[in-house]
C-alpha cells in the first residue's frame, strides 16, 4: 500500500509523524509533501526539515496535487480541506487526519465532509459530526489523537524533577492571551523556567507584529526560552513541562491528556471587529459552549491571577479528578500510544 501525506502548513506535521512511522514499520510506501512557501524557505534555507529526513518540498498546493496525480497513491492524507478546484488519480482515496483539536468550530466545517475517510479523535467530535450529518457514519473512524502517541508509548515525565518547575506557555494566534500576559515572565514564579511556544502564525503573519514584539522582549529575560517558528512540534516540549499555560487552543487538551496541570487563560485580546455588534464573529470561530470543558483546567480571567494559579497547582503532586479524566477522555479519546496503529489498520482494511 502506498500512502502520501500533504502538509499545507508546517505545523500539520506533528500529527502525521507517528502515522508515518507506523506505516513504514509495516512495510508500506510513504511519501510526504510539504508546501515550501517563502516563510518555510526562510526557516529552513538548507531545505532540511527536522524530524523528516525524506520529504518532497512543493511550491504550492497546485503543485502538490499535480505530484499526487502523478504518484497515484492508494491513499492521500490531508490535514485540512481538500481543494475543490483540484482532483486526484481515479484510484486514489482521500483521508483526513485533522491537524488540531479543541473548541474551534472549524472542526465541523461541512467542507471536511468530502473525504473518503475521516479519522476522529474523540467521542465528542464523533457525536457532533453525526448529529450534524448522520450520513457521514461510514466515512468516520474513531481512533484517538495520533500526535500524542510518542508521549504514551513510553514513560514520559517532566525533566525538572529536583529543580524548579518548567512552565510551558503555548498560546494560539487568535484570539490570543499573548498580548495581555505580564511583561515580565521571569519574575512571575520564583525559581521557574519558562518555555514560550507561540503559534506558527504569531511569527509569520504581518498583523501579529504586536505579539512578536512581546515575544522578543520575553526572550531577553533570564529563565525564559522563546522558541521561533522553526520549532513546529509541541510534543517534545510537553514532555519537558510540569504545567501548561494556554488559551482556547489545542494545547490545552493535549497537555491535559498527560494528567498534568493546566491553566486556561480566558482573557484574550480581541480586534475591534470581533467586539460589540461584531461579537457574532467570535461565536462563529469558537464553540460558544466552551465552558463545558473548563473542568480540565484551572481557569483565570485576568493575567494578575496567573502567579496564584501556578503556585496552587505546583504546591503538591497533582492528581486529576475523576471528572477531569472522564472529560479528557471524551475530548481527546484513547490515550494508549496506539492511535497511529489504529489509523494504519483502517487504511489497510479499507484498501481491499
Amino acid at each position: 500500500m502506498q500512502v502520501a501525506f500533504y502538509a499545507e502548513q508546517l505545523y500539520y506535521l506533528p500529527q502525521y509523524l507517528p502515522v508515518i512511522q507506523a506505516l513504514r514499520a509495516r512495510g508500506h510506501q510513504v511519501e510526504v509533501m510539504l508546501r515550501f512557501d517563502a516563510t518555510v524557505q526562510t526557516l529552513f534555507p538548507d531545505r532540511r526539515i527536522p524530524g523528516l529526513p525524506e520529504v518532497r518540498l512543493v511550491d504550492s498546493t497546485v503543485d502538490a496535487y499535480a505530484q499526487l496525480r502523478r504518484l497515484a497513491p492508494d491513499w492521500a492524507v490531508f490535514g485540512s480541506y481538500l481543494d475543490e478546484k483540484e482532483n486526484l488519480a481515479p484510484g486514489t482515496r482521500t483521508a483526513l487526519v485533522y491537524h488540531g483539536i479543541g473548541v474551534k468550530n472549524v472542526l465541523f466545517d461541512p467542507r471536511l465532509d468530502r473525504f473518503d475517510l475521516r479519522f476522529v479523535e474523540s467521542q465528542r467530535v464523533l457525536d457532533e459530526l453525526l448529529e450534524r450529518n448522520p450520513a457521514l457514519r461510514p466515512k468516520l473512524a474513531l481512533v484517538g489523537f495520533a500526535k500524542l502517541d510518542p508521549l504514551f508509548s513510553r514513560e514520559a515525565s517532566p525533566a525538572s524533577r529536583g529543580e524548579g518547575p518548567t512552565v510551558l506557555y503555548a498560546p494560539t494566534f487568535y484570539p490570543s492571551s499573548l498580548e495581555l500576559m505580564p511583561r515580565q515572565l521571569s519574575t512571575l514564579l520564583p525559581g521557574a523556567r519558562w518555555i514560550v511556544k507561540p503559534h506558527f502564525f504569531s511569527w509569520t503573519i504581518d498583523k501579529y507584529a504586536a505579539q512578536r514584539r512581546r515575544l522578543r522582549a520575553w526572550a531577553e529575560q533570564p529563565n525564559v526560552e522563546v522558541l521561533g517558528a522553526q520549532h513546529y512540534n509541541l510534543v517534545p516540549l510537553m514532555a519537558r513541562a510540569d504545567v501548561l499555560v494556554s488559551d482556547a487552543s489545542s494545547a490545552l487538551f493535549e497537555f491535559a491528556a498527560l494528567r498534568r496541570p493546566v491553566v486556561w487563560c480566558r482573557f484574550q485580546k480581541l480586534r475591534w471587529n470581533y467586539r460589540g455588534l461584531f461579537s457574532w464573529r467570535l461565536k462563529d470561530r469558537i464553540d460558544p459552549q466552551t465552558h463545558r470543558y473548563e473542568a480540565i483546567a484551572s481557569c483565570i480571567d485576568r493575567a494578575s491571577q496567573l502567579p496564584g494559579a501556578l503556585e496552587a497547582l505546583l504546591r503538591q503532586p497533582y492528581h486529576p479528578s475523576e471528572e477531569r479524566e472522564d472529560l479528557v477522555e471524551y475530548l481527546i479519546g484513547q490515550r494508549d500510544g496506539r492511535v497511529s496503529e489504529r489509523i494504519v489498520d483502517q487504511l489497510e482494511q479499507r484498501s481491499g
